[in-house]
């Protein structure tokens, strides 16, 4: 499968780097199995960042960490304010 053929929202996903999303969306047209839609996407990927390879793509991963912190940090921040009251 080349990219010609993958629609636009699957191929908006190869570019931006979202392998799940891509994934899901290329399943959701073509009712591919899980494992032959990842061979596609990863390949897809593959051949994006080689023919781009100054191109931004943003990583897949969980707002979690982030989250966490900026708790934490307001947590220590009204701990010491209220402290100093």
């Amino acid at each position: 499968m080349t990219e010609e053929k993958l629609s636009e929202p699957v191929m908006q996903a190869v570019r931006s780097g979202h392998t799940i999303r891509a994934v899901k969306q290329l399943r959701a047209e073509t009712g591919l199995g899980l494992k032959e839609a990842k061979d596609i996407i990863d390949r897809e990927i593959t051949a994006y960042r080689s023919a781009n390879p100054n191109a931004h793509m943003i990583q897949e991963s969980s707002s979690w960490p982030k989250l966490i912190v900026a708790i934490l940090i307001a947590a220590a921040l009204y701990w010491y304010l209220a402290k100093g009251s």
